[in-house]
């Protein structure tokens, strides 16, 4: 990719339109920062940091606006104050993330299919399984410009150290854990 963001290839331009296609965004309207940072992610000719979930894009400069938009919110602002949670269903024992909305008293549940649609899908059925690395929850998070609280965290990382090494008092390894950058900026005060 060119280093001027002002400036794509024919294969830079197309690559993003089918991306903007896919996404279902054709008919919003995005502004420059959106429409950098959509180019940021497509690039190709940098070396991504080793980490376990390379699919999902991993945000920078956190005064940005959020890629992963929810249904129902009126403004960037609005969707700040929401908060990202994780529950345990009693029955299937899966992991459900939520971003939580007090003011309105809303509940919104992101699946795989939001996150790697890079779209919100009240609909959709799909689901994480029993736990997710800790670093996707952070991914989420800053996909959304959301925070989450360190007892979600910590929620988070003793479900996946239960199901992924079984015992909740292991050290996670720190592929699957998010940079110290992310957790300052991610976790609510």
């Amino acid at each position: 990719m060119n280093q001027n963001m002002a400036l794509l290839s024919q294969t830079e331009i197309d690559t993003l339109l089918d991306f903007l296609q896919k996404s279902k965004v054709g008919e919003e309207v995005m502004d420059q920062t959106s429409i950098d940072r959509l180019i940021n992610l497509l690039q190709t000719d940098k070396k991504p940091q080793l980490k376990f979930n390379a699919n999902i894009p991993e945000m920078r400069g956190h005064d940005e606006q959020p890629i992963l938009l929810l249904d129902g919110i009126s403004n960037i602002e609005e969707q700040k104050r929401c908060v990202l949670e994780c529950k345990v269903d009693a029955g299937t024992k899966y992991l459900h993330i939520i971003c939580r909305d007090d003011a309105k008293n809303a509940e919104y549940e992101i699946t795989p299919t939001c996150v790697s649609e890079l779209h919100f899908c009240r609909t959709d059925t799909s689901c994480w399984g029993y736990a997710i690395p800790p670093v996707t929850f952070d991914h989420i998070a800053a996909l959304m410009t959301v925070k989450y609280t360190k007892s979600a965290f910590d929620a988070v990382c003793r479900i996946f150290a239960e199901h992924m090494f079984g015992d909740v008092q292991i050290i996670i390894p720190e592929i699957y854990m998010p940079t110290t950058y992310d957790l300052i900026h991610n976790l609510k005060d």
